[in-house]
């Protein structure tokens, strides 16, 4: 069933008494680590799958609904648990360019009677709603005293490349995809800023 006969399925008069809220179901596939969570609290029995809750341990940017395509990003402000601090130190092998999706979750706000049955608190009402779908990028992280860490993660959609030249960056890892095992571009980046070579006569 698709998404618009999902939700005609559901009680009209459901819908329009105003007792329905939502909530995020995220979908992170890190390598070895795949999680599913949202942003409630408890674990949520939703499409096949069980979704821990955080609650607020990570928030959301804003995310842009538009039905144009967009290649606007998401941000996830992360809590700093230990598994994420070692996701971040391993970001480029276990998280960078892995997939990840955002879904919206109806819910009944409180029991309600709707012709033969009884819809109870806090039960999903139809099938999630994607809203966005892309690659997890770069996960920076800074810390300003022993307790107080900061993790961010920032994702893209899926059409953030779509006019760029297949390996068309001049990067060290577009250069290894062209020729496996040249070391020409590896130490590009030590360029990048007002780097100056001294040379010893």
């Amino acid at each position: 069933m698709g998404a618009r006969e999902d939700l005609l399925a559901i009680p009209d008069e459901f819908l329009r008494h105003g007792r329905v809220g939502q909530a995020a179901l995220v979908f992170m596939d890190f390598l070895d680590a795949p999680k599913r969570w949202w942003s409630g609290y408890g674990d949520l029995p939703v499409g096949g799958f069980t979704w821990q809750g955080l609650g607020d341990l990570v928030s959301i940017s804003p995310i842009d609904t538009s039905y144009s395509i967009s290649v606007k990003k998401v941000t996830f402000e992360l809590a700093a648990t230990s598994e994420m601090l070692s996701l971040a130190l391993a970001a480029k092998s276990r998280v960078r360019d892995r997939a990840v999706t955002i879904s919206l979750q109806l819910f009944a706000m409180e029991d309600v009677a709707v012709g033969q049955d009884d819809i109870q608190r806090g039960q999903p009402i139809g099938s999630p709603f994607s809203l966005f779908n892309g690659t997890m990028q770069k996960m920076p992280w800074s810390a300003s005293g022993p307790d107080e860490r900061t993790i961010r993660l920032e994702c893209v959609g899926l059409f953030f490349r779509r006019n760029a030249a297949p390996l068309g960056r001049w990067t060290d890892t577009d250069q290894k995809a062209r020729y496996p095992g040249d070391r020409g571009l590896e130490r590009l980046p030590i360029y990048a800023n007002d780097y100056e070579t001294r040379w010893r006569g």
